[in-house]
């Protein structure tokens, strides 16, 4: 497991028997976005939001880890995690870097000379350093899918079945003034006007890519687009949909052959 990982320049198999196991779901998934300024006026449907100025949120993620020693190579390398909040991450396997900061232990198991642990950090630094290049990418047909007119196969990006029903289906209607009066059966409505609410709405993806270079570059440039100040423009067959971006998911991640990366956005459509 030597190159599995290095944490500030150190093999960490080399020094402590220490190498990530399990999946990297939550370390690849996108930042969520910082709540944003709106305005939710009732007479009109959705709301206004200030998207200006958009931000990325820190996050926190598990990481599970196994070693091979002794309770010593363990405490070793939880004093290099507490040697300063910081440390450079450069996870080898999915060829990323990041610099994490150590939150807390969720769980360990341990017998004899082996154990298995699982540690939570912190991410502050979303798309810290980043200039951006424009995806670029062949590996998927063109999906009909726009994202402020550029199509999502540019990303290597396929969209996957149910999401055009997520995008289909009616977002919940504002309540107008109800009055409820305690003598009498029922509520009396006002039902002159229906607007409609704002909707969250989730995009099942696929990405593809031929190697990590393509991969990553293809990622970073998504994110960032994504966060863009104003409103981005979604564009499905004919129709078009004001939205934002709001918080991912990944379900599947594989850097085995072709890179496999199935997550989900979730937008909200105002």
């Amino acid at each position: 497991m030597t190159g599995n990982l290095y944490i500030d320049g150190f093999d960490c198999y080399t020094l402590f028997g220490v190498y990530v196991t399990g999946n990297y779901n939550e370390l690849v998934a996108f930042p969520s976005l910082k709540p944003v300024e709106s305005n939710n006026w009732h007479e009109e449907d959705g709301e206004e939001v200030d998207l200006s100025a958009p931000a990325l949120d820190t996050r926190e993620l598990n990481i599970k880890f196994a070693y091979h020693g002794t309770e010593e190579n363990f405490v070793s390398f939880i004093n290099l995690l507490s040697d300063g909040a910081y440390h450079q991450f450069n996870f080898a396997e999915i060829g990323k870097m990041y610099q994490l900061r150590l939150v807390s232990q969720p769980d360990m198991s341990r017998a004899s000379t082996f154990g298995v642990f699982s540690l939570r950090f912190a991410d502050d630094f979303p798309l810290s350093g980043y200039s951006y290049v424009s995806p670029q990418s062949n590996i998927v047909p063109l999906c009909g899918y726009e994202l402020d007119g550029r199509d999502l196969a540019d990303y290597g990006v396929r969209v996957l079945q149910g999401s055009m029903a997520e995008i289909q289906k009616i977002p919940a209607v504002k309540k107008n003034l109800i009055v409820s009066v305690r003598d009498k059966s029922g509520v009396v409505y006002d039902g002159a006007n229906v607007t409609f609410q704002a909707k969250d709405v989730r995009i099942n993806c696929l990405m593809r890519a031929n190697n990590l270079t393509e991969f990553w570059r293809n990622y970073n440039a998504l994110l960032y687009d994504l966060v863009r100040p104003s409103e981005r423009m979604l564009y499905v067959g004919s129709k078009e949909y004001a939205c934002y971006y709001k918080s991912c998911s990944v379900s599947e991640f594989s850097v085995i052959g072709k890179i496999w990366f199935k997550f989900s956005l979730n937008l909200v459509f105002t």
